[in-house]
């Protein structure tokens, strides 16, 4: 964990997401994904394209800073941000994972996760690699575990380890948009996005 600086990154192009509240319209979503057998098909190749904050990051509490996405070698890309958690990721923080898929000119969402009322229990049951690599990496000491303890923390030279990520998907662009949010209040903790290209593997 290191201090952080008090400049934040920019944002382009994805849908307003309150800094304050979460409507639930944005995650209350059909879980169909992970139950229905139709859409498994063969292995997937992810590649993720760009990270961003969401759009009223500056407005956090404790907003992300400095992110950057970077060529980190001749075919990988590192990605780079400072960020706080001013709370344990506990059983208190929840929140949820919503896609979009590029069609027609423009994003449209797709079924996925809904509200998940323990953020951390639900990343480790899903996506349990590539959570348990970005807080290592981050310096969190047992990142296999919850709760994540608060403090400062500082993500440098990341290459995004997908390797773990098995839920079936179809090929096309996506948009994951990520958000802890605080259970009670449904104040939004911490908020990002990744832009991702799956193509399934024959």
């Amino acid at each position: 964990m290191t201090p952080l600086s008090s400049n934040s990154a920019q944002t382009r192009h994805h849908p307003t997401i309150s800094p304050t509240m979460l409507k639930p319209t944005i995650c209350l979503i059909p879980l169909i994904l992970l139950t229905n057998q139709a859409f498994i098909k063969n292995k997937y190749t992810i590649e993720v394209d760009n990270v961003e904050v969401c759009p009223n990051n500056d407005q956090l509490k404790n907003p992300i800073r400095n992110l950057k996405y970077v060529r980190y070698n001749r075919t990988q890309r590192a990605l780079n941000f400072d960020f706080t958690y001013d709370r344990p990721i506990d059983e208190k923080v929840g929140g949820c994972v919503t896609i979009d898929r590029w069609g027609d000119g423009g994003w449209k969402q797709v079924p996925f996760l809904g509200f998940q009322p323990d953020m951390c229990k639900s990343m480790l049951t899903y996506f349990k690699t590539a959570w348990v690599s970005f807080h290592t990496k981050a310096g969190v000491g047992h990142a296999d575990r919850c709760p994540v303890p608060a403090g400062n923390y500082s993500l440098r030279d990341y290459v995004i380890d997908t390797s773990g990520i098995n839920i079936p998907f179809w090929n096309g662009r996506f948009r994951f948009s990520l958000q802890y949010v605080d259970s009670k209040t449904k104040d939004v903790i911490l908020c990002y996005v990744y832009y991702v290209k799956i193509a399934e593997v024959f």
